[in-house]
């Protein structure tokens, strides 16, 4: 696992480099923030192999960045200025990506890590290469909240439901409600299947939180209610079949009956 830290004082920028982060698995989000002064701290006490830094920053720029640990990390650069890909060079970066650049493009970078090579394969080359070993299952999700520049750590034990709230979703635990700026549906794209389900256009539940089922109503932890909706009543219908079964009054049959709410 590679641990990141990714540093640009243009949200939309960071933004980006952090998707990608996320859809890499071999990738592992440490910290994300605008200001390099942080990322300072964040690199000198903090496990990290890989820094994506953008070059023109106030305060201090990418490359002061770079001279300040080049014989600690390893760097990218990301910058939307072609002529400092030379200077950049003879610091010793990894690689140097020109904005706006795609994931096929970042993934090349990346896998210029001495470590990451054996990881995954190169998009650009159609050489064969040997296959890939089992990558690690992560556990968490980072998610970014209303803070500029700020990512909350989410454990998948720890979530019990995710809600969408207009053009947002909050995500509840036992202990806290965090709201990001994603929507219920990005989160669904995220999220691992065998995990969370989603049981209504509102709704995505942690199955493993799910103690009960009531009518059209969906428990879990024995206390939250969640409806679930005839759009998605089919697909839990199936999650579930072979899994609750009762007998009808009067019947030694056992039935199992179908599950769907009015939404």
């Amino acid at each position: 696992m590679i641990n990141c830290v990714v540093v640009d004082d243009e949200q939309s920028a960071l933004d980006l480099v952090v998707d990608y982060i996320n859809d890499t698995p071999f990738l592992n989000l440490v910290a994300a923030t605008t200001n390099p002064m942080e990322a300072v701290g964040i690199i000198q006490s903090r496990e990290v192999d890989l820094v994506f830094a953008d070059i023109q920053m106030p305060r201090m720029n990418g490359l002061n960045l770079v001279s300040l640990f080049e014989n600690k990390v390893k760097f990218v650069m990301t910058t939307g200025y072609q002529e400092y890909a030379l200077k950049s060079f003879e610091y010793g970066v990894l690689d140097y990506l020109v904005k706006p650049f795609s994931y096929q493009r970042f993934l090349k970078a990346v896998n210029k890590m001495p470590f990451s090579m054996t990881l995954v394969d190169d998009p650009t080359k159609s050489v064969e290469s040997a296959p890939e070993p089992p990558v690690k299952r992560e556990e968490f999700i980072f998610v970014k909240v209303d803070v500029k520049g700020k990512f909350h750590k989410v454990l998948y034990k720890d979530v019990v439901y995710m809600e969408a709230q207009k053009s947002y979703a909050s995500i509840y635990t036992k202990e806290e409600r965090i709201t990001t700026n994603l929507t219920l549906s990005d989160l669904e794209k995220r999220l691992p299947p065998d995990r969370f389900m989603r049981i209504h256009r509102s709704y995505i539940i942690s199955t493993e939180k799910i103690t009960g089922i009531e009518g059209d109503e969906v428990i879990l932890d024995k206390v939250v209610r969640i409806p679930v909706g005839d759009t998605y009543a089919d697909e839990f219908t199936k999650a579930i079949e072979g899994s609750i079964y009762y007998k009808e009054k009067d019947s030694a049959t056992l039935v199992y009956r179908k599950i769907g709410g009015d939404k």
